[in-house]
């Protein structure tokens, strides 16, 4: 591969190997990748809000199971 056939052409902008194309790609990973970061922040967040133990360190309701360091799920007592 040559060192012109890697740089943007001037009348196509938006392909994949352009410039623009480039920048476009990458921002929209960029975003996608904060997207799912933050959903996943708030899916973890929202099973755990209103159950605080009694200074046990552990937050969650009894009865009720949680996922724990391991991966796997744990009765809540």
């Amino acid at each position: 591969m040559s060192v012109e056939s890697a740089q943007a052409r001037v009348g196509r902008p938006l392909t994949p190997v352009s410039v623009a194309g480039v920048a476009r790609r990458q921002t929209r990973r960029a975003v996608y990748g904060t997207a799912a970061v933050g959903a996943a922040a708030a899916a973890g967040a929202y099973g755990y809000y209103h159950y605080p133990s009694n200074g046990q360190g552990f937050v969650c309701q009894p009865g009720t199971y949680f996922r724990g360091e391991d991966g796997r799920q744990h009765l809540c007592q």
